[in-house]
């Protein structure tokens, strides 16, 4: 194993990307990820890129915590969408990034007040959002059941393909000089004379620096320099149709329950929204439940009848780690080196960008957000 400036923990979307940005801003940069890349939680995520705040985030908490928090998180995923158009056009491949926009339907008045109160919210931090009745809705997405009452439309959602994109980004980075060590999971950190020792079943990195972008392990990582990072990873749920013709340009939530659907490159519908999935204790493989898949489904054949002619082809779970909604970047000053890169809970929605302001930090460039409101300090 090499020693390097810095060393980035995981091989996910987030560490990926800082790795590709660290190596483009001419930092001398190493990746150590436990199995292959992409194998966690990036991999198993479905590809929604949301701009606007879920119902899920909006009603959960209190108020003024809510409003201090969109203020944060709105103009971060606004860019963060940005940045997923950038790098469309930069890496190796096609990584079907879409914006078609976006939709979160409501099918009765306590979710109508639910819209209209988000959208309000939305607009003052800048989000281009407006709220449709039941016959503006059902021109705009006549694929919609006639029990929607209305939507709020956000026209910069979409999707990319995370199987196409987190390879294509560490492509990039080996390209721009990054090293990329594959089943080098960390087993211990230890400070030395100013400097981090990362110890690797495949020998020890010295490092000047470190980049925690571990995901769901990202916890584990910060333990062994002493930090708490608050947080929990929730097992959660996706299924995937067959293939049918093109039919729901959109990205489709739900104003009161767990829903997101959209339509990928290929024809088949993608369905998820953050029900419960399950660990099998033998073994520590995620599995699916059956009450989830059909509480997801239900959903969506409900809210989009011609869901319910379709087969479903596979249904799978996957783990993430759930802090307050918003990301933990930036220097930690108890440990001086240590940086976190903990993307907002629509994870590969601001992984990239979340990365980027790292990297910009990293390299003496003023990040292009303020990070001080994703501090670790705010805990």
């Amino acid at each position: 194993m090499d020693d390097t400036d810095v060393l980035v923990v995981g091989g996910g979307i987030v560490g990926c990307s800082a790795a590709y940005y660290l190596a483009r801003f001419g930092i001398d940069v190493a990746l150590v990820e436990r199995d292959d890349l992409n194998t966690g939680a990036s991999g198993a995520n479905a590809g929604s890129l949301h701009a606007q705040l879920t119902s899920r985030y909006f009603t959960e908490g209190p108020p003024a915590r809510i409003e201090a928090a969109a203020r944060a998180l709105i103009p971060l995923s606004r860019q963060a969408v940005d940045t997923w158009g950038e790098l469309a056009r930069e890496l190796d491949r096609d990584i079907e990034f879409k914006t078609n926009g976006g939709l979160m339907a409501a099918e009765s008045p306590a979710e109508m007040e639910v819209l209209r109160r988000k959208a309000t919210l939305e607009q003052a931090a800048g989000l281009d959002v407006h709220v449709l009745a039941r016959s503006e809705a059902r021109s705009f997405a006549p694929y919609l059941a006639e029990t929607v009452l209305g939507i709020e439309v956000c026209p910069i959602e979409g999707k990319i393909n995370p199987l196409l994109a987190t390879p294509a980004l560490a492509r990039g980075a080996a390209r721009a000089g990054a090293r990329i060590h594959r089943h080098a999971g960390l087993l211990a950190l230890e400070r030395e004379k100013g400097t981090f020792v990362a110890k690797t079943p495949r020998g020890a990195v010295r490092c000047r620096r470190v980049v925690d972008a571990a995901g769901v392990g990202a916890a584990k990582v910060a333990a062994m320099v002493g930090l708490h990072l608050p947080g929990e990873a929730r097992l959660q749920h996706m299924n995937v149709t067959a293939r049918t013709e093109p039919f729901l340009p959109h990205l489709v939530q739900h104003a009161g329950k767990r829903l997101t659907m959209k339509q990928s490159a290929t024809g088949t519908v993608i369905i998820g929204g953050g029900l419960p999935a399950r660990r099998d204790p033998a073994t520590g493989e995620i599995g699916v439940l059956r009450d989830s898949i059909a509480i997801n489904l239900g959903t969506a054949r409900n809210l989009v009848p011609a869901v319910a002619r379709l087969q479903l082809l596979r249904t799978w779970g996957g783990e993430s780690l759930m802090t307050d909604g918003n990301p933990v970047l930036g220097a930690v000053p108890s440990v001086a080196g240590f940086h976190l890169a903990i993307p907002a809970n629509s994870g590969i929605t601001s992984g990239p960008l979340c990365a980027r302001l790292v990297a910009e930090s990293l390299s003496g460039r003023r990040p292009s957000l303020d990070l001080d409101a994703f501090s670790i300090e705010r805990f």
